[in-house]
């Protein structure tokens, strides 16, 4: 009896000395990786958004697998690398070039003011706060575009990952449901959960940003926005930003239009925005959530808080995807432990 007492106390510390080698080896490897982190996030998304399309190629289709596999990677990065670059260029073009001359910039600032002072009675901004705001917005925008150099190493690092993952689907899987220890029927469960969040996150809020802009981008061209384009394209980046929004971008152009003198057209274009704009974003939502992962949006804007803080601008995408993650694990964690017959 003794004996195997002591044979099990043995193991338990031999099965914890092993665990924390492990732990220990991973850590090294993590910390010398963590660099990379948004890009094996970026592979894993393409992985979810692309595995249908490839099976539906190769299984119905009958295609060659590689040549589906890179078919399928070239026209996903084509869409991934016109857009960025397309944002990156409207920035360089027409926004950088008005920083340049941040004079103007301040005077234009200055009659907004003056003009919200003298006809509503709004005291805004004092100069020092117009002088912290014109450097706040010249320093996001250069780490924005500074940003760019970076999201081209995570796209080629999530690329790389992606082309292994994509030729060895059906081992990875296999490998995902063998060494993984926990029950099948949570795996299987964890495996859609997964897709249903990755879905739900890198498709459903960039569509919904897309459609908002479009709404938006009929409202500028309705009230005579300059450039409306080019504001149209900000307002997608802007509108998966949490709590403000589209309001980033529609607001000023309305302060600008009152600046002008247009005020009839800045009213027009503020009400069109808050009414038309503000309710197609709930109805778009409501819409998406039906067919996607139903997420919460206190997770959307904590996650975009931290996806920002960890990873930059991809963060948008990456953070309410991690946040969503961590809810998840620890929904498997009581499905594993706690509560092995879950009704839902």
């Amino acid at each position: 009896m003794n004996s195997n007492k002591h044979y099990l106390s043995n193991n338990v510390l031999l099965q914890l000395a092993f665990i924390a080698i492990i732990l220990l080896v991973f850590g090294l490897i993590t910390k010398n990786l963590l660099a990379f982190f948004p890009g094996f996030l970026g592979a894993l998304c393409l992985y979810v958004l692309l595995l249908n399309p490839l099976q539906w190629l190769v299984k119905v289709k009958k295609w060659n697998k590689l040549a589906s596999v890179i078919i399928l990677m070239i026209s996903s990065a084509i869409l991934i690398i016109g857009t960025l670059y397309l944002l990156i260029q409207m920035l360089t073009n027409k926004v950088m070039v008005l920083l340049n001359d941040t004079a103007q910039i301040k005077t234009d600032v200055n009659k907004i003011i003056q003009m919200l002072q003298t006809k509503f009675h709004i005291d805004v901004f004092s100069a020092t706060n117009i002088e912290k705001i014109t450097q706040v917005g010249g320093k996001l925008l250069e780490k924005t575009l500074n940003a760019s150099m970076d999201m081209t190493v995570q796209l080629g690092v999530a690329f790389l990952i992606l082309y292994f993952m994509l030729m060895n689907h059906q081992k990875l899987e296999n490998w995902f449901y063998r060494t993984i220890p926990l029950k099948t029927s949570n795996l299987v469960k964890m495996n859609k959960d997964l897709k249903d969040l990755v879905i739900s996150n890198a498709v459903g809020m960039p569509l919904t940003a897309f459609l908002q802009a479009i709404i938006a981008y009929i409202g500028y061209l309705i009230f005579g926005v300059d450039d409306a384009f080019t504001w149209f394209i900000l307002t997608i980046f802007a509108a998966m930003l949490p709590v403000v929004g589209a309001a980033l971008i529609y607001v000023p152009l309305a302060l600008f239009l009152l600046a002008k003198g247009d005020s009839g057209q800045a009213i027009g274009l503020l009400i069109y925005c808050f009414v038309i704009v503000g309710l197609s974003d709930n109805l778009i939502r409501l819409v998406l959530q039906k067919k996607m992962a139903d997420v919460h949006p206190l997770i959307t804007i904590f996650g975009v808080i931290v996806g920002l803080n960890l990873f930059g601008f991809i963060g948008i995408i990456f953070g309410p995807i991690l946040f969503s993650v961590f809810f998840w694990l620890v929904k498997l964690y009581k499905y594993e432990f706690i509560d092995p017959n879950p009704e839902d």
